[in-house]
């Protein structure tokens, strides 16, 4: 069954309901997802070692051409992309959601023009986030979002600060799953605004965003005012339609999903963009599609709460 929702490039998709899928078993996938992190180490190695070392070049760029082959078709060849597809299609259904599918190259580039903050390497303050798969569904109280999302492969000791999930105390290995969730406001906000991790670099006079009253919130967050005209708003320049949106509640509320998924947001007059991640240290099938479906419940519940102080 096909159903139209809202969407918040394309205003209105159709989606469906996402079948029951199964996981491929393979003898060496526990092999390959085991060697994944230490082949990517061995190419940045390879890598750097080909650009800066001209006797050890091509012992460089034979290193890191065998480490990307071995990420390129490793994880290909046993299954393990399909097995995150079977993820991502079987937590969807679970949660009672559509979609579950890969995102279309052009919607990418269009998400790009709009949340590109949240898609860039910020050194000193946040990682990208990778989306690859898109959801839509309607929180306990009837908010409709979207949801764009990713998997990937990782180890718990490089997991930085949001490796919490802690499902199998025997492995080191895991997912790292990132989330975008877009949610539309009933009124025009007025306001583009990027929230976004602080800089570890902002102290002094290069502290130089714009600031709410909350001491801890402007410690945690580098907030970017824009004008009409595209121009950013300034430090210590006031402005009363930021303030009605990142209302006390809704700092806290940030607050804490800060802590739980380095939580960032962007404010795009009526649409919002809140985005993060999460690590879950686990190989088992079962516990990844459960926690992957509380963090949608949390991101759901996040939209929902606020839009309720946003309005």
């Amino acid at each position: 069954m096909t159903e139209t929702v809202w969407d918040p490039i394309e205003s209105q998709a159709k989606a469906t309901v996402p079948e029951t899928a199964g996981y491929v078993s393979h003898p060496l996938a526990s092999l390959v997802r085991s060697l994944t992190v230490p082949m990517l180490i061995v190419c940045l190695i390879g890598f750097f070692t080909a650009v800066f070392s001209e006797a050890w070049r091509y012992y460089g760029i034979g290193a890191a051409t065998f480490g990307f082959v071995f990420i390129l078709f490793g994880s290909e060849q046993t299954g393990q992309n399909k097995n995150i597809l079977a993820r991502i299609a079987n937590a969807t259904r679970a949660a009672g959601h559509l979609g579950g599918t890969n995102l279309p190259k052009g919607k990418i580039a269009k998400l790009a023009t709009r949340i590109k903050p949240l898609l860039v390497l910020r050194a000193g303050a946040s990682i990208p986030i990778v989306l690859e798969q898109e959801i839509w569904g309607q929180t306990a109280s009837g908010v409709p979002f979207w949801m764009g999302l990713s998997l990937m492969q990782s180890q718990a000791y490089f997991g930085g600060p949001k490796a919490a999930v802690r499902a199998d105390p025997t492995t080191t290995h895991g997912e790292t799953a990132m989330f975008v969730v877009a949610y539309k406001l009933d009124r025009d906000t007025q306001i583009h605004a990027e929230i976004m991790p602080e800089f570890v670099t902002a102290k002094g006079p290069l502290d130089q965003d714009v600031k709410t009253e909350s001491t801890e919130f402007n410690a945690k967050f580098h907030i970017r005012l824009r004008r009409e005209n595209g121009r950013d708003v300034k430090k210590g320049v006031s402005n009363a339609a930021l303030l009605q949106v990142l209302t006390p509640a809704t700092q806290a509320t940030l607050l804490g999903l800060a802590d739980t998924y380095a939580a960032r947001v962007i404010i795009d007059r009526d649409t919002v963009f809140f985005g993060g991640y999460r690590n879950f240290q686990t190989t088992d099938n079962d516990a990844l599609q459960r926690l992957l479906t509380q963090a949608i419940d949390d991101f759901a519940e996040a939209a929902t709460a606020f839009k309720r102080y946003a309005e």
